[in-house]
């Protein structure tokens, strides 16, 4: 309730005349300071101007004027430059350490403010707390914050590729082919995907990278694949020349036990995602320049279009063969790779060099890309929010990601809209 409380004074979400203290002074509002988010009076440097003297101080906020002490503010020096405690329910005298009588402000929150906070707050029957009045929101408000949000989450994953590059002395190679393999994982095994990018540097296989056999080698061994028993003629082959490679490079695989595969299709199994990466490195030996100078999507996809080596045509583990072709990524899986991968390359490589149509390049990837489809995206478009492309259903994402699902509503430009409005109560 504090937070409501802090959000309504924050915002002079009330009315601005008329105000005046429990004990019947009148004041004016200057300043309602600057909000505070660690330890101490949560808005500093407030100002407030009772009759024709400013004060200027720090303001306090409590449910009840008896948290005050529930706090243990009146023993606490840190409190003494409190001009005002402002509370939902005034219940009690306060004081200061010195013995300064403490002014009090009885917030003015109607009954359905409270109702509407509530419900966002506890509502779990949809994972968007404000589904019901989305379509009353104006445009220019959901486009704004949407744009706002796919830019954020666009500069976030150009962070992590800048962390990698730096990582590796301003490298970008390097960085794109850590990002990449992160990428392959999608969601379930991405953390193990990028563990073997780290585990076998770009230049080590770049000296062995023209040899699709020892490419796979690399990485299938580094995986930790190909520690079992296999009889088979590829596996031992495999085997044979990881051999080699890991007493060459002094290598050490990752367990087999990192990698998941509960609920995956067969098509999304490491092992068919390792062979694809594989044959995309042997083909595309410099992976940077190649995908950061293609001219268009059409020229983007194109580069996926890599064959897999004849093993792979029939299996998705080093188990039997499948009766069903082996396929490796479809057009999903790579725009993915290009929306959480390409993109934030582009992005990052162009603030960090000053090259401001890189970064333009990078929204203009995720304008050109069609929707995501996933249970996320679904559930916008079931409330009308119906997304154009990519860098649409981005945005959606943090949306979902970094508000709906954490009940933030007061901290989203959206709910903060449906908050002033004091529309955000379910009709019955």
């Amino acid at each position: 309730m504090e937070q409501l409380l802090q959000h309504v004074w924050k915002y002079r979400l009330f009315a601005p005349d008329g105000l005046c203290t429990t004990d019947g002074i009148s004041f004016e509002l200057i300043d309602p300071g600057t909000h505070n988010q660690h330890a101490g009076p949560d808005f500093f440097n407030a100002k407030l101007k009772f009759g024709d003297t400013v004060w200027a101080g720090n303001v306090e906020i409590h449910e009840r004027s008896s948290d005050w002490h529930a706090h243990q503010h009146q023993n606490n020096p840190a409190y003494d430059n409190v001009i005002l405690n402002v509370v939902l329910h005034h219940d009690r005298e306060l004081y200061s350490t010195t013995g300064r009588k403490i002014r009090q402000y009885v917030l003015p929150i109607s009954e359905q403010m409270l109702q509407d906070y509530s419900f966002l707050k506890t509502n779990t029957e949809s994972c968007i707390p404000c589904a019901f009045r989305l379509m009353n929101l104006p445009e220019l408000v959901k486009a704004d914050w949407l744009t706002s949000l796919a830019t954020q989450r666009l500069i976030q994953k150009a962070e992590r590729i800048r962390g990698y590059s730096q990582r590796y002395a301003s490298d970008w190679e390097e960085a794109f082919y850590i990002s990449l393999c992160r990428s392959f994982g999608t969601g379930v095994n991405g953390d193990a995907f990028e563990r073997l990018g780290r585990s076998i540097p770009f230049g080590y296989l770049l000296k062995h990278i023209d040899s699709l056999l020892q490419t796979e080698a690399f990485l299938f061994g580094q995986a930790g694949f190909l520690e079992g028993d296999n009889e088979h003629p590829y596996y031992l082959l495999l085997k044979r020349e990881y051999a080699l490679l890991r007493h060459k490079f002094g290598l050490k695989p990752l367990p087999a036990s990192c990698w998941r595969f509960f609920r995956l299709r067969p098509g999304a199994f490491p092992h068919v995602r390792i062979a694809t990466l594989a044959s995309l490195l042997h083909h595309h030996r410099r992976m940077f320049s190649v995908f950061t100078e293609a001219g268009s999507m059409e020229e983007l996809h194109r580069l996926f279009d890599v064959k897999l080596s004849i093993y792979w045509e029939n299996h998705y583990q080093f188990t039997d063969p499948t009766c069903d072709p082996v396929k490796g990524i479809g057009r999903q899986t790579i725009d993915s790779i290009l929306i959480n991968t390409l993109a934030p390359l582009l992005f990052a490589f162009g603030e960090s060099t000053g090259n401001v149509a890189m970064e333009e390049r990078a929204v203009r990837l995720l304008e050109e890309l069609p929707p995501e489809n996933n249970r996320y995206v679904r559930a916008w478009k079931e409330v009308g929010i119906i997304p154009k492309n990519a860098f649409d259903t981005q945005a959606l994402l943090e949306l979902q990601q970094s508000y709906c699902e954490k009940r933030k509503c007061l901290f989203c430009r959206i709910g903060h809209h449906l908050m002033k409005q004091k529309n955000v109560r379910q009709k019955t």
